[in-house]
């Protein structure tokens, strides 16, 4: 008997081209599945790198500012109440003004101007120790 020209043969083939055309139907939907997948993720991935953080300098850089000048007011206060020498007070103000300063540099004008006014302020209750002093 010739398997060729049907009975089982042909009927094995069938079977194995229907499970074939399944087989490839599955994969196809994997893939495509598999595919939404990856591309929804890069989505999302993006959408939370492309949110920018805004920090604002200026602010920090006026809040330094006041520490070094309040930390300047404190060696100076030292050096009028005479506990300190005055090459020690210079010796600790000279880099804490060079830092000032640089924080000045950067500054717009307006924080630059408060700043400035505020070191005018801490300068006049230096003055005012000293007159107590005498």
């Amino acid at each position: 008997m010739d398997f060729r020209k049907g009975g089982m043969y042909s009927m094995i083939r069938f079977e194995n081209k229907i499970k074939l055309k399944i087989m490839g139907k599955s994969i196809i939907i994997l893939i495509i599945s598999s595919l939404v997948a990856v591309a929804c993720n890069d989505k999302a991935n993006g959408a939370k790198t492309e949110i920018p953080v805004k920090v604002d300098s200026s602010k920090m850089r006026k809040k330094e500012a006041v520490v070094v000048l309040d930390e300047v007011q404190h060696w100076m206060k030292k050096g009028v109440t005479k506990k300190l020498s005055t090459n020690k007070v210079n010796k600790e103000i000279n880099p804490l003004m060079e830092k000032y300063q640089k924080l000045l540099e950067k500054m717009n004008k307006q924080d630059s101007t408060e700043i400035q006014n505020y070191r005018v302020k801490l300068i006049n209750e230096l003055i005012d120790l000293q007159i107590q002093q005498k």
